[in-house]
């Protein structure tokens, strides 16, 4: 089994371990933009500097930092106005995050150039990139070479069974996250180990907490003890984790790495599809956040209902947002029963003139049978849209798979189990 361990890691780590002409290239591209801010306060972060990046999925982030005293809103309007007017005559598009950032893309190669205020080593963090300095010094002081190839294991490892990515969408393992497991397990073999004995909640004592976390895995950050480097691991991403290492150990393959195109059988029970076009620029986290709400919105809605669901879930493709709501069925009854007080309480005389069709149960409840409010399920899912949406939907039931992240939802065992 060793054997077979380290013929899947050696094969996996000249896949995605970048090449020296590669490294050159986004060298020349950063020197070529940092040319164009000469005079600013820049500096190189992302996995790149660190060392952690993977062959053709690289993470380069330049940040031009100001005083701190200038505050978040300058670094939205005088900040990045500096710097586009800098970059004039390249391609650059604006991308959102907490506040707005460019990419910039030069001879195939994408560069974040992201303003951020300059903060004092320990001193409160104004932004969430303000604390970026910080770990790339952590994680550059406590990785040596071999080390960084076995944060480019995990990474690989995360993005294969689908949980890397802090961001609302994955809820997953963030880039920085790996790193921090990979410090602390020593390796990506013990980071797996590691994981696959996990039971929430799961605490990786790199340092001292700053306070009590609520979270299925807490890492508390060795830069900022007071936050939770992992708060946004859901539950469901640390399971199919742990899950994941856990059948790795036993019976390791590629496809751990590199999944197969999904095989997807016929539709079980009833698929909703809701099509939600994205026509304006958009914030991802806003974005997905607000799907996300919509969903658990429409699920409470078809369950009080009556309606059985099966499982739920969010993917994009050709600019358009998908919610999936599998249900056991797309019908139920034109009926349904409500449970009254039980006999003996005074509330049941007022149960009785209320309603028509009035019974007692064998356990001395009174029941009455309804006829339903509402019994569509693309009524219930798209009175749960937000406003902003509500104009730009389809919906359909699913018959033929074709879009890959459907086949990803659809296929209910995951790719790596066999």
């Amino acid at each position: 089994m060793e054997e077979r361990i380290r013929e899947v890691l050696e094969t996996v780590l000249s896949k995605v371990k970048p090449t020296e002409e590669e490294e050159k290239r986004i060298i020349s591209v950063v020197e070529r933009i940092r040319d164009l801010l000469r005079g600013l306060d820049v500096e190189v972060h992302g996995s790149f500097r660190k060392g952690t990046w993977l062959r053709g999925d690289t993470d380069v982030d330049l940040f031009v930092f100001f005083p701190k005293e200038v505050g978040k809103e300058f670094l939205s309007k005088e900040g990045l106005d500096t710097i586009k007017e800098r970059l004039k005559g390249l391609e650059v598009k604006m991308a959102y995050a907490e506040h707005p950032y460019l990419i910039v893309s030069l001879d195939g190669i994408e560069v974040d150039v992201v303003p951020a205020l300059r903060v004092g080593e320990g001193s409160e963090a104004v932004t969430a990139v303000d604390r970026t300095p910080f770990h790339t010094m952590y994680v550059t002081s406590k990785l040596d070479e071999r080390g960084r190839d076995q944060v480019r294991l995990l990474k690989r490892f995360l993005k294969g069974v689908g949980v890397y990515g802090a961001e609302i969408k994955v809820l997953g393992f963030s880039g920085y996250v790996s790193e921090l497991l990979t410090i602390y397990y020593g390796s990506f073999l013990e980071v797996l180990k590691g994981a696959s004995k996990w039971r929430p909640p799961v605490k990786i004592p790199l340092v001292e907490e700053g306070r009590q976390f609520e979270s299925p895995l807490i890492i508390p950050d060795p830069v900022d003890p007071k936050r939770n480097a992992a708060a946004a691991v859901s539950l469901r991403s640390m399971a199919i984790f742990s899950l994941a290492a856990r059948e790795f150990l036993v019976n390791p393959s590629l496809d751990f790495f590199f999944p197969p195109e999904p095989d997807v059988g016929p539709v079980l029970g009833d698929v909703l599809v809701t099509e939600v076009e994205v026509l304006e620029p958009f914030v991802d986290d806003v974005l997905w956040g607000q799907m996300r709400k919509s969903l658990d919105k429409a699920i409470r809605a078809l369950e009080t209902v009556g309606f059985k669901v099966v499982d739920y879930g969010a993917c994009e493709g050709n600019g358009k947002v998908y919610l999936l709501i599998q249900m056991e069925s797309a019908h139920i009854g034109e009926y349904t029963v409500y449970k009254g007080p039980p006999f003996y309480l005074e509330t049941s005389r007022d149960f009785i003139s209320k309603n028509f069709h009035v019974w007692v149960g064998e356990d001395g409840r009174l029941y009455s049978l309804k006829r339903r409010h509402e019994s569509s399920p693309e009524t219930l899912v798209g009175n749960s849209l937000a406003l902003k949406y509500k104009h730009m939907v389809r919906q359909y039931w699913l018959k033929e798979v074709k879009d890959p992240c459907m086949k990803l939802f659809l296929r209910k065992r995951p790719l790596w189990l066999k």
